[in-house]
């Protein structure tokens, strides 16, 4: 999988969320976060790098305007990188990681029963494919 840094993930949110869009609507976008004061130039390399990874590729170009898609999904991406954080920090165990984040993130009595009946939906779809 590709890797992207924490500023070209910013984009790619602004780009999964329109599905496809130009870079005066991702600098539009990013302008209105309150944690990202990039000037245009940094907002159009950024755009570049992700061009050049092969994470947005240019689905249209008018006059001087591209209009971009992902090439990765939102949901590949966030699955990919969970699966690297969970080999690197937790040798591949998702239970190691989710004990641990119940117990040091101070979950509440309902989050933690609600990840419980998160699992118990998945166990009964799982065993009615079966």
């Amino acid at each position: 999988m590709v890797k992207i840094s924490d500023a070209e993930l910013e984009v790619m949110k602004v780009i999964w969320k329109h599905g496809q869009t130009t870079s005066v609507e991702i600098i539009d976008d990013l302008k209105n976060l309150q944690n990202v004061t990039w000037n245009f130039n940094t907002i159009r390399t950024l755009i570049k790098r992700l061009l050049v990874k092969g994470a947005i590729e240019i689905v249209k170009k008018e006059s001087k305007t591209y209009t971009y898609k992902a090439v990765i999904s939102e949901r590949e991406y966030k699955a990919d990188f969970i699966r690297n954080l969970l080999k690197k920090l937790y040798h591949g165990s998702i239970t190691e990681f989710v004990i641990q984040y119940c117990e040091d993130e101070n979950l509440s009595l309902e989050e933690i029963k609600l990840i419980g009946k998160e699992i118990d939906n998945i166990i009964r779809q799982r065993e009615a494919k079966d």
